[in-house]
């Protein structure tokens, strides 16, 4: 399923359309169809999936695939919090480059949930819809 992803991914890139646009249902409106969107209800046209696990940045608050957001996650964001290297930009929402109160938010309403739902996913860690 990572290589549709990526596939998908270097169509938008290259011809500036993401691939399978207008043959799949698009629950979030973000131009990548539901089945290979890893993120399917929240809109994500970058599809940044920093821990690799088939749910997207943007929906995913379960950092260590325990299956929901909880003190481990939270304590891996705490570590995060005002950084901005590249390994820890990635760790919410993406606003800019410095995790910050607007992460903060995502992570407090994501804290408890599952991760999700993902095309792409499947598994515990981001299960499909």
């Amino acid at each position: 399923m990572r290589l549709t992803v990526f596939a998908a991914t270097l169509a938008f890139l290259l011809w500036g359309t993401p691939a399978f646009a207008g043959t799949a249902p698009d629950s979030d409106g973000d131009g990548v169809g539901d089945v290979i969107d890893n993120c399917s209800n929240v809109s994500n046209t970058d599809q940044i999936d920093t821990d690799a696990d088939d749910c997207g940045n943007k929906c995913d608050a379960d950092y260590d695939q325990s299956g929901t957001p909880d003190g481990g996650d939270f304590g891996t964001f705490a570590f995060a919090f005002g950084t901005s290297s590249q390994e820890q930009c990635h760790t919410g929402v993406i606003t800019g480059c410095t995790v910050d109160g607007a992460d903060f938010g995502f992570f407090a309403f994501a804290f408890g949930v599952t991760p999700g739902p993902s095309g792409t996913g499947g598994t515990t860690a981001c299960p499909n819809p």
